[in-house]
Order: structure tokens, then C-alpha cells, then sequence
């Protein structure tokens, strides 16, 4: 048995890398279900098959608002698709058992305050559409 520390996960948008801000992220992909049961089917269960596909990437991070940092990236991405470079394990060679992930992301929403309170670091957690397919390689370099 394997376990994975989901511990230093890599992450750009555009080509900013956002990987040192980053608290946590996951991208989830889901397939719609269509339902090919047929009539004079003997099956007594439902039967489907995969649709469409879909995807969000979720990211939760310290903000930071410096020149081409976090805040500055997303403002300048706000309303447009670009895109999302991604790593298991930041530092480490692209392979089989640590692959890369490339997909746009549509940015339709921000929290450019974010949240916190008094002597409290600034952070948002912001989830976004996935705008393209994954793309998962064991050989693109992050």
C-alpha cells in the first residue's frame, strides 16, 4: 500500500507560478451519465454510459497582492480563459508516477479581499470551471 502526501502540489496560471501561495488545491473531473437502458432490456437496473465531461479546480491560497503575484494574476485574468499548469510533487521529474496536468481555466469569479480577520493572514479559496480537457502527461514539464 502507498500513501501520498498531498503536500507540495505545483501550481501556474498563465505562466505565474503560484505553487508558494498555494494551501490547497483540487482539480475534479466528472463525466455526465446518460442512461442507455432500453426498453426491452432484461437488466433490472438502470444502465448508463459517460457523457460530456467536466472539471473545477479548487484553490485555496494566501493572497498576495505584489506585482505578478496572486491578486495581480487573477485581476488580470478576471473574464478570460488561460492557463493552468499543474505538478504532484513541485521539484521532482514529470513522470509516470508524478505526472503534469495542463487545462484552461475560465476565471468568472474572484474574492480579491478575501477573508480573515485582524493580525490574520489574507486568504480566499476560489473554485474555477475547468474551460478545456485535462490533459495528464507523464513527460510535458511543469
Amino acid at each position: 500500500m502507498s500513501i501520498y502526501l498531498n503536500n507540495n502540489v505545483g501550481v501556474k496560471i498563465a505562466t505565474v507560478d503560484i505553487s508558494s501561495y498555494i494551501t490547497g488545491a483540487v482539480l475534479t473531473q466528472t463525466f455526465d451519465e446518460l442512461e442507455i437502458t432500453a426498453m426491452g432490456s432484461t437488466s433490472t437496473f438502470h444502465q448508463f454510459t459517460k457523457g460530456l465531461e467536466s472539471a473545477t479546480l479548487q484553490l485555496d491560497f494566501l493572497n498576495d497582492w505584489a506585482a505578478s503575484q496572486v491578486m495581480a494574476t487573477l485581476n488580470t485574468a478576471y473574464g478570460t480563459t488561460v492557463a493552468v499548469s499543474m505538478i504532484t510533487v513541485k521539484g521532482t521529474v514529470v513522470s509516470a508516477t508524478n505526472p503534469s496536468y495542463q487545462f484552461n481555466i475560465l476565471v468568472n469569479n474572484l474574492t480579491p479581499v478575501g477573508t480573515g480577520g485582524v493580525g490574520d493572514m489574507a486568504t480566499s479559496s476560489i473554485s474555477f470551471t475547468v474551460n478545456s480537457a485535462v490533459v495528464v502527461s507523464p513527460t510535458v514539464a511543469f
